[in-house]
């Protein structure tokens, strides 16, 4: 029967608890075998064992086939770490056209714009802007009435407001000549800025700090897509 050494024992007994002890001091042959596989300092066991009885044990080989999982989430966060702060990008929310939703156009209004097509077509070509894109800013604006005013104080074909007309150099909103003078010029400009066609329309209706700002009031939300359907329809017809 293979006994324990004493100073194995002694040290033994710093090394594991009382009751692995107890076990391996039965008859089984290898028992200290056993005792090195139970200790957390196998080599420090190994060592001692060769020192007070001049033996050595075969090398005692890792348990296969254990997977470890991610310690990552044992780790307590720092308190006094702050999360960083990653803003989401903002995306405009640009009124999308759906040119589904087609309708015929008033052939009222659109006489009421043929009567001011000279004019449309010689300052659309003065700022390189579609014709059929003033023709439909004036048809959603102010259906071809060259003295209508809105309730904001916007005036005339091209609805300026008198702070734009005078940044524009109109001195009088309700001449259909600088009206749609100004009014291409503003849109050609907010266009120049913007470089889509429906944020210069944001802008033309909202004003441009409320495009810079992200903020869609529902009337631009309505007006924008108006616009381009009625451009739409009219490039339809070959106007």
């Amino acid at each position: 029967m293979f006994r324990i050494h004493p100073t194995l024992l002694v040290i033994a007994t710093m090394l594991y608890p009382v009751g692995a002890i107890a076990e391996v001091q039965g008859t089984q042959p290898h028992s200290i075998q056993r005792l090195l596989k139970r200790s957390t300092a196998p080599s420090v066991a190994e060592r001692i064992l060769y020192l007070s009885t001049g033996r050595r044990l075969p090398s005692i080989d890792p348990p296969k086939n254990i997977q470890v999982s991610n310690l990552d989430g044992l780790v307590e966060p720092d308190p006094l770490k702050r999360p960083v702060f990653r803003p989401t990008p903002i995306t405009p929310p640009v009124p999308v056209f759906d040119p589904s939703g087609r309708a015929s156009l008033s052939q009222r209004v659109l006489r009421r714009i043929e009567g001011f097509d000279p004019l449309i077509q010689r300052y659309s070509k003065v700022h390189a802007l579609d014709a059929n894109l003033i023709r439909a800013v004036i048809y959603v604006e102010s259906a071809g009435k060259s003295d209508a005013r809105s309730h904001k104080g916007a005036q005339g074909l091209m609805q300026l407001m008198p702070a734009t007309a005078q940044d524009m150099g109109v001195s009088n909103p309700l001449d259909p000549a600088q009206n749609i003078y100004g009014g291409t010029r503003y849109l050609a400009k907010l266009l120049g800025e913007f470089k889509r066609p429906e944020l210069a329309l944001w802008g033309y209706n909202a004003g441009p700090e409320s495009v810079k700002r992200r903020r869609l009031p529902l009337e631009t939300k309505r007006y924008v897509p108006e616009v381009l359907r009625v451009k739409n329809l009219l490039d339809q017809q070959g106007t």
